[in-house]
């Protein structure tokens, strides 16, 4: 009888046991489960509404957050002013012509630190080899006189009312150029990681005798360091003030060609694409407030401008 009330007397605190165990083992599993994939709230976020993938474009997820340059920008409001400021009688307000894509990409340049080339192909490496783009404007003189010209109180007080004109027709894009530190950030971050994704760097060893049997000389471990650093001393890449020469052209067509036939193109694409789907909880929550449909718009707006009332480019 004793035997059986101890038995019984110690029955019960064993199942608390047991089930006080069973508790912590859920608990455990749950708090495990948050560490492993994070809390909603810092979870990472997923881009919506991807766009057509086109690699000849280098079409991206995070392209439709950006604006169009500030030089651009900036340019096409004033254009857009012109008109009503001429017919109030300030003649020298005609705005002169800007080549306003070669200012926008060295405000790119000024704010990324380079001009990484994304989407090099052979239609680029036969126009300019290795050439980056221009960032010169040819018409940066023109347009530092005409921004120096006298301002009197009347002639200030006519551009304010024709600027608010303007607006009707250049939308202002202040609001997306203050999120452009983060997407440089994002792309940025995005394109380092793709150069590295083990599916890219599969591809480095096939690059690399297509180069030599194109016989090109001396070539980088893989594309991305391309061109060398002795190619951009003796081809002059980094001025844009000189043109490519026919070897440069020679190089860079064969880098291009090999990068196809390697597959290291279309594989660099589809790492970076694929690093782009997803980004940071709180760029998530940044790039969740813009209005990627009113920006496209507001895009189109202002090249319309400019390709409506962009100056010819002078002779001389």
């Amino acid at each position: 009888m004793t035997d059986q009330r101890h038995a019984g007397h110690h029955a019960v605190p064993a199942r608390h046991r047991r089930a006080q165990r069973l508790t912590l083992a859920a608990v455990v599993a749950v708090v495990a489960g948050v560490v492993a994939y994070g809390i909603p709230a810092n979870a990472a976020y997923a881009l919506p509404d991807l766009p057509a993938k086109d690699v000849d474009a280098w079409t991206m997820p995070l392209d439709r957050y950006v604006p169009v340059g500030e030089s651009s920008s900036s340019y096409a409001l004033l254009l857009a002013t012109q008109p009503c400021m001429l017919e109030a009688g300030y003649d020298e307000y005609a705005v002169p012509w800007r080549d306003v894509e070669a200012a926008d990409r060295a405000g790119e340049l000024s704010t990324n630190g380079s001009l990484r080339l994304r989407a090099f192909d052979l239609a680029t490496a036969e126009t300019r080899g290795y050439h980056a783009a221009s960032v010169i404007d040819a018409g940066a003189a023109a347009w530092s006189t005409w921004s120096t010209q006298t301002w009197t109180a009347e002639k200030s007080d006519r551009q304010t009312t024709c600027v608010r004109r303007a607006r009707e027709t250049v939308p202002s894009l202040d609001d997306y150029s203050n999120r452009a530190q983060s997407l440089v950030r994002l792309n940025n971050a995005a394109f380092e990681g793709a150069r590295h994704d083990p599916s890219v760097t599969a591809t480095w060893a096939d690059w690399r005798s297509c180069m030599q049997a194109a016989r090109v000389g001396d070539v980088a471990d893989d594309p991305s360091g391309m061109p060398t650093a002795e190619m951009v001393d003796r081809f002059q890449t980094l001025d844009s003030s000189t043109s490519p020469t026919d070897d440069e052209i020679a190089v860079a067509t064969a880098d291009a060609r090999c990068r196809e036939s390697s597959g290291y193109r279309d594989v660099l694409y589809e790492a970076e694409w694929q690093r782009q789907l997803t980004v940071p909880h709180d760029d998530g929550e940044m790039l969740a407030q813009i209005d990627t449909e009113a920006l496209a718009a507001d895009n189109a707006a202002i090249q319309r401008v400019l390709a409506d009332l962009t100056p010819p480019r002078p002779t001389t």
